[in-house]
């Protein structure tokens, strides 16, 4: 299935890489969906949709800040996600949530203007 560029980003329907519950992932600077492609156009428009993309853009601007890129990037990401299971365990998703990338997103997801000049760097904290 072609890819829907919107703000930035290239958009991709896709079952097979998320888990249930969660809405979208971006890979590489590839942001993909749990949903098909129609659904994914009328979603991209929505408000939700922009939210959503904006949180996923910001993720491409936080791997852009590593030397190394998304490599760097999915390396720390892994690390805090792994640790947070050991100190948080599994329930509810609390691990996924404490992950510094993944705060920084949620705080700034509503900010449409946010961009790499606003971006902290999260390098040394894990």
């Amino acid at each position: 299935m072609a890819a829907i560029e919107k703000y930035g980003l290239k958009h991709h329907p896709n079952f097979f890489l998320l888990f249930p519950g969660f809405r979208a992932i971006t890979l590489f600077g590839h942001v993909f969906y749990r949903m098909d492609k129609d659904a994914l156009e009328k979603y991209l428009e929505t408000y939700s949709g922009k939210v959503t993309s904006n949180h996923e853009r910001i993720h491409v601007l936080q791997a852009k800040s590593f030397k190394l890129g998304y490599f760097s990037f999915y390396c720390r990401y892994l690390y805090q996600w792994v640790k947070n299971l050991f100190v948080y365990g599994c329930k509810n998703n609390i691990a996924y949530h404490n992950i510094s990338f993944e705060r920084e997103a949620y705080v700034n997801e509503r900010n449409f203007e946010y961009n790499e000049t606003k971006w902290r760097d999260y390098k040394r904290i894990y």
